[in-house]
């Protein structure tokens, strides 16, 4: 869960406030209104990864196969993928 902050906290909090990103981002609000998020690094580029794997369509409706035929067993095991690929 973020944590929330109003701006003046976050100021004050600012030097401390990086280590505490590293586990989860802060949403930082004015007069009770949310209006920026705080973040990791660390999280951001994972953030925009997802978004970019997301933002694939072509790679998503394989996926959703993917996970269609395990959820209805239909798998192999590794040995019969190795068989298959001539390992």
């Amino acid at each position: 869960m973020p944590k929330y902050l109003t701006m003046a906290e976050a100021q004050q909090q600012l030097p401390e406030l990086s280590a505490e990103l590293a586990f989860e981002p802060a949403i930082i609000t004015q007069d009770g209104e949310p209006v920026m998020i705080a973040m990791s690094c660390e999280q951001f580029q994972s953030l925009v990864e997802t978004m970019e794997i997301l933002s694939d369509k072509e790679f998503m409706v394989e996926l959703r196969e993917g996970i269609r035929q395990a959820e209805a067993g239909e798998t192999i095991s590794l040995e019969e993928l190795k068989t298959q690929l001539g390992f």
